[in-house]
C-alpha cells in the first residue's frame, strides 16, 4: 500500500484539498489506521494553533500590519524597476565561450586521465594476498610468490565473468570437439 505524503495529510486534516485528491485521501485514511493517525495529530496541532491565534495580544493590529507589508513590497518592486536591467560589460558572449572552452578541456583531461595506463601492482602488494586474474591464456591464480594458471587451449571468443564473491568464470567453445567448456575459479 502507497501512503499520501505528510504534506497531503495535513492538507486534508485542515480542509484545504480540491475535490479529487480530498476524496482520494478520505479513501485511504478510511482503510489506514497510521495515516488516520497522522491526520489526527494533524487536527489537533492545527486546533491548538487556532486556539493561541485567539490568545495574542489585542495590542496587535493585523489588518495595519498586513498594509504595512504590502506598502513594503510595493517599494521595493518600484525600487527595482528604477534600477533597470543590468548590462554586462566587455565582450558580448565572452563568458559562455569561456565557460565551454573550460568544460571542453575538462573532459578531455578527466576522459585522458581515465584512459591512462595504471602500474601493475608490485611483487610485494601480489604476495600481500590472493590475487585472482582474468589473462589473454585464461585465468591466473597468484597467492604469495606461487601462481597457479587455468588455460584455455586454442580458444576463442572467450568470455570472462567476474563475481563479486571472488571468482571468474570462462566460457568458451573448444575448437577441437566443439563442445562448450566452462571454468570457474574461486578464490577465498
Amino acid at each position: 500500500m502507497r501512503h499520501p505524503c505528510e504534506t497531503d495529510l495535513a492538507l486534508y486534516a485542515g480542509g484545504e484539498l480540491g475535490l479529487i485528491e480530498r476524496w482520494r485521501l478520505r479513501r485511504h485514511v478510511r482503510n489506514c489506521a497510521s495515516c488516520r493517525h497522522e491526520v489526527d495529530i494533524f487536527a489537533r496541532i492545527r486546533a491548538e494553533l487556532a486556539a493561541s491565534v485567539d490568545e495574542m495580544p489585542a495590542a496587535v493590529n493585523w489588518g495595519n500590519l498586513a498594509g504595512e507589508m504590502r506598502g513594503n513590497i510595493h517599494v521595493g518592486l518600484a525600487a527595482g524597476e528604477c534600477v533597470g536591467p543590468v548590462r554586462e560589460t566587455g565582450w558580448p558572449g565572452f563568458r559562455h565561450a569561456t565557460a565551454a572552452a573550460l568544460a571542453v578541456v575538462l573532459v578531455l583531461a578527466a576522459s585522458w586521465w581515465l584512459q591512462m595506463d595504471r602500474p601493475r601492482p608490485s611483487e610485494q602488494a601480489v604476495d600481500q594476498g590472493i590475487v585472482l586474474s582474468a589473462t589473454a591464456d585464461g585465468i591466473e591464480l597468484r597467492n604469495g610468490g606461487r601462481l597457479l594458471s587455468l588455460q584455455n587451449p586454442d580458444a576463442r571468443d572467450v568470455t570472462h565473468t567476474v563475481n563479486v564473491q571472488g571468482g571468474i568464470r570462462a566460457r568458451y567453445v573448444d575448437q577441437e570437439t566443439g563442445q562448450v567448456t566452462v571454468n570457474h575459479v574461486y578464490a577465498e
